[in-house]
């Protein structure tokens, strides 16, 4: 779809160079931004999925996750998540 709304951004501009009245330039000219715009969209929609992560984690996932994270943190009690309180 986003390679076709290339070609259509394209041939919209074509049509815009080419054209001798100014209600063909106008077609031409609309053509031309909104599928470039509907090209960029595809373009960017593209990019962000395929650098996006999964919404869901496996249980096996998910345990790897809270080892790395029990690993990383070796001077803390493992029932304790809170700093201590400070003396008043």
């Amino acid at each position: 779809m986003r390679w076709i709304l290339t070609a259509a951004s394209a041939l919209g501009l074509l049509i815009a160079i080419a054209a001798r009245s100014p209600g063909l330039l106008g077609f031409g000219v609309l053509l031309a931004l909104v599928c470039g715009l509907g090209a960029a969209f595809a373009f960017i929609e593209v990019q962000i999925q395929a650098s996006s992560r999964a919404e869901y984690m496996s249980p096996g996932e998910l345990d790897a996750l809270k080892a790395t994270v029990k690993a990383s943190s070796p001077g803390t009690e493992p029932g304790r998540s809170l700093p201590p309180p400070t003396p008043q």
